[in-house]
Parts: structure tokens; sequence; C-alpha cells
């Protein structure tokens, strides 16, 4: 992604932009072998002057967890052995984190929030925004490119404003961030959740926006951004939960618009169930 910055404000739009690269503070002064000019304070202060909302959930990736759960799902075989076939030295997550996960899963139970988005192009219904996850980095995890709405972790008592702006800065309009020019009025000044999914342990709210296509789509996370219809999409390497959410909201078009949100499990948690009363038996 381009960075051209302004000279008076290149500092902090450096510091802006490798906040997004990296996803925390901490990251980006460690990255840097903690030689940045400039305190943790500070550092807080530019990212609230260019109106960052802060990263939410745990420092592990999003993407890594689902993914090594989707092969426990397919595979049917021990978590220790996934980790230790697949899992890379640098990998985040640890199996502590992903058996809590198992568990949390297999209860049917959630202990954490997200955000997915269905940003519906304005001028082309039915088409939606999708880009190709890049944040699997290392190849002997797998799929790096897998397709994805863009979605994230969310807080716990944050506004629906809050979280839709932290999905779309972190996945949808870094660049614009980072030139202080984010298009703010996409924003719905009351979003209603359209459905509600469970994705391992995570409750993910997903919300709806129709937007122009004119905007000029960037991020460190999801690349080629372009709006695709959902049926493009069969044979095409998915992240987990997102074909559900598109054959879902396609459903609900036959459904009276006062309908209640629907919620449902992902076909990753049907399977991890499905795979745990076979290992119980």
């Amino acid at each position: 992604m381009a960075r051209e910055f302004l000279l008076e404000d290149g500092f902090e739009q450096f510091l802006v932009s490798e906040y997004f690269k990296h996803g925390s503070i901490d990251q980006v002064i460690k990255v840097h072998h903690y030689n940045l000019p400039i305190s943790y304070a500070g550092y807080h202060r530019v990212l609230n002057k260019y109106g960052v909302v802060k990263s939410a959930g745990p420092n592990s990736k999003l993407s890594e967890s689902l993914y090594l759960l989707s092969l426990i799902a397919n595979y049917k075989i021990p978590l220790e052995k996934i980790y230790r076939k697949y899992a890379p030295s640098s990998i985040k997550v640890s199996t502590n984190t992903l058996h809590r996960i198992l568990h949390y899963t297999r209860l049917g139970l959630t202990r954490r929030q997200g955000v997915a988005l269905l940003i519906e192009n304005q001028d082309d219904p039915g088409k939606y925004l999708l880009g190709n996850d890049i944040s699997l980095n290392k190849s002997v995890l797998g799929r790096k490119g897998d397709l994805s709405l863009p979605m994230g972790h969310s807080k716990t008592g944050e506004t629906p404003q809050q979280s839709i702006l932290r999905v779309l800065q972190q996945e949808v309009f870094t660049e614009d961030v980072i030139l202080h020019k984010f298009p703010a009025k996409i924003i719905p000044e009351h979003p209603k959740p359209v459905m509600y999914i469970n994705i391992a342990d995570i409750r993910v709210t997903v919300y709806h926006l129709k937007i122009s296509p004119k905007y000029k789509f960037t991020s460190f996370k999801l690349q080629n951004l372009s709006f695709l219809k959902h049926e493009s999409l069969s044979g095409l390497v998915v992240r987990p939960g997102v074909l559900e959410i598109l054959n879902k909201y396609k459903q609900m078009e036959t459904l009276p618009s006062e309908s209640p949100a629907l919620e449902f499990n992902s076909n990753l948690n049907r399977d991890i169930l499905a795979y745990a009363k076979i290992g119980s038996k």
C-alpha cells in the first residue's frame, strides 16, 4: 500500500501506519528495537489525534486460530498433532488458547465478540466487498490469501459505531485514516445488526452497509479488495463463516423487513461439535 506522507505530519503518519501494520503499540516498539523517539503516552496521543479506534481482542491473530481449528475439524486428529505439524515457532496463538476455544465451542458458548461487515455496492446491488486475507504470512500455516469479509474483534460495551469504525479503519480504509481523510459519513447513524453468527468461541455481529465503489480500499490485512457476487465464490477458499453470512443474507431477502436478526452457528462450529461427539465414543 502506497504511503505518501505529508512532510509536516510525516512522523505521526508513520506511527499510525506502523500501528495498523503490526496491531499494537507494544509490537511496533518491539519491531523497531525499542528505539522510537516517542513515549507510550505520546504514541497514544497521536493515535487519538487521527481518530484511531484501538485494536480489540487477543494479540493472537484471528486467522491463525480459525485456520488451525479448521484443520482439526477437517482431518479429525488431535490439536497437539495439528499444532506440531502446522504451527511455526512464530505463531502467536498457543495450544492453551486453542484448547480453551475448543472447550467453549463444544459447549456451544462464546466468550469473545467480533464484527463482520457486509459492504454492498450501492451502484450494483448483490455485490459485496471481499479481500484476500494476508495475515497468514507463514506458508506452513496454509492458505495465505483466503477470501474474507472485513471482520475483526470488538469490545464489550462499545457502541456499534465504534465496532464498525475499527473494522473499516483496519480492513477497508487504512490509507485514508493515515492521511486523515477517513470518510466517516458512510457509517450509519443508528446501525442495527442483520444477524449473529458463532465462529469458534466468537459471537460475530454482522452489519450491512451500502457504499459507493468510487472509494479507494486499502488495508494491511486484506488485499485486492473488490465487490463480488457470492455465487462467484464457488470453488474458492474462503475464511470460515463468510459463505454462511452471505448465504443467510441472501435468504433474508424473502423475510419481512421487521424480522429479528438471525442467530446461528458457523459450519466450523458444527464440524467441531461433530468431531467432539466422535471422539467421545
